[in-house]
């Protein structure tokens, strides 16, 4: 990733922890300093290591958020990741959000619907 797409990212994934906490999360995980990282998960048959952007508890279930890079080139690997974090969250009786930036909402729905992922999205603006 370079260095301006990381600094943005760094910034959705600081305006995804303010979204939050208004929305009343508890014991917010973030790859973002002053917070724990969120658990990473590593697929065994290729040793690729997924972790969401961040996780979030509320009463009813841990939830998991993955921000949208719209990642062309490694469609299969994003589906692999948004399925596994969907089946997580519903292991925990969660929900998994796609928080979607400016210009990657018609990316995004193609991707949910054609792969039948249980995810539901979040405008994500990045002021």
């Amino acid at each position: 990733m370079n260095h301006t797409k990381e600094s943005k990212h760094f910034q959705f994934r600081q305006k995804a922890v303010e979204l939050l906490k208004r929305k009343g999360y508890k014991d917010i995980k973030a790859d973002l300093p002053d917070f724990d990282q969120p658990t990473r998960f590593t697929e065994k048959s290729s040793d690729k290591t997924f972790a969401p952007d961040l996780t979030g508890e509320t009463l009813m279930g841990k939830d998991y958020f993955k921000i949208v890079e719209g990642d062309k080139e490694n469609t299969q690997d994003v589906v692999s990741k948004w399925k596994l974090f969907a089946n997580l969250a519903k292991l925990k009786n969660g929900k998994f959000f796609l928080l979607v930036p400016y210009g990657k909402k018609k990316y995004t729905t193609e991707l949910v619907r054609e792969h039948n992922i249980e995810a539901q999205m979040m405008k994500l603006e990045a002021r």
